[in-house]
C-alpha cells in the first residue's frame, strides 16, 4: 500500500511539472519586492528587496533538487557570513491530499528552511527553468545579478563566484580601508592619556 502511494505521488509530481510548461516563463531582471510562503516545516518565510546582504536563491522542482546539494557546498562554506542562502521548492500541482508528505520527506532531506510553492506562480515571478537547479545571485536592491541553471560544473561555480566577489568588492575594502585607519581613542580616555604624560614639577625644600 505504502509503495503504491509513492508511485502515485511521483506520477501526480510530473503531471503538475508538466502542467507548469503550459505557462511559459519570462525571464526577469529583478526578484519579486517580496514573496511570502511557508517552508516544509511549516514556518512562515519571507524574502524581500531592498535587503542587507546578498541573496543567493536555488529554486529546484523534484529533479532539479538533485543538483541543489552540489551548489550549497561548493558556494555556502566560502559566503557564509556574507550572503544569504535561500531555498525554493516549486511543488506546484502536488494534490492537498499529498502535500503533508511532501513536507516530511524534504524535512528529512533538508534542515535549512526551503519555501514551498504550491501554486507555482513565485517560482515564475523569476523565469524558472524547470528540470535543472536554477541558482541567483541577487543584488541588495533585487537586481539579478547572474543566472546559472544545472549542476555546479567548476565554470558554472566559477560564474557565481566571480558574480558574488563583484557585488561584495566595495563593502569588502569599505572593512579594508576602516581596518588601516589608526584607532581612535574616546575623548575621556584620551584625556586621561595627556594627563598622564604631563610633567609634574619637582618640589624641592627651601634652604633653611
Amino acid at each position: 500500500m505504502r509503495s503504491w502511494l509513492i508511485v502515485v505521488l511521483i506520477h501526480l509530481l510530473f503531471l503538475g511539472e508538466s502542467k507548469g510548461d503550459q505557462v511559459p516563463t519570462r525571464v526577469s531582471t529583478n526578484a519579486p519586492s517580496c514573496i511570502e510562503l511557508r517552508d516544509q516545516f511549516d514556518t512562515p518565510q519571507r524574502l524581500s528587496f531592498p535587503t542587507t546582504n546578498l541573496v543567493v536563491l536555488t529554486i529546484a522542482d523534484r529533479k532539479g533538487s538533485e543538483e541543489v546539494d552540489g551548489w550549497i557546498a561548493a558556494l555556502k562554506p566560502v559566503y557564509s557570513g556574507r550572503v544569504d542562502f535561500r531555498g525554493l521548492a516549486n511543488v506546484a500541482g502536488v494534490p492537498g491530499l499529498f502535500q503533508a508528505k511532501v513536507r516530511r520527506k524534504f524535512q528529512e532531506t533538508r534542515k535549512y528552511p526551503v519555501m514551498m510553492d504550491w501554486s507555482g506562480t513565485a517560482c515564475a515571478q523569476f523565469g524558472y527553468q524547470r528540470e535543472v537547479a536554477n541558482v541567483l545571485v541577487i543584488g541588495r536592491d533585487g537586481a539579478i545579478l547572474a543566472r546559472l541553471c544545472g549542476g555546479a560544473t567548476d565554470a558554472a561555480v566559477a560564474a557565481a563566484r566571480a558574480s558574488l566577489d563583484a557585488a561584495l568588492a566595495p563593502a569588502d575594502r569599505k572593512r579594508a580601508d576602516r581596518a588601516l585607519l589608526p584607532r581612535q581613542v574616546p575623548e575621556p580616555a584620551q584625556r586621561t592619556l595627556e594627563a598622564g604624560s604631563k610633567q609634574v614639577p619637582v618640589q624641592t625644600n627651601p634652604a633653611s
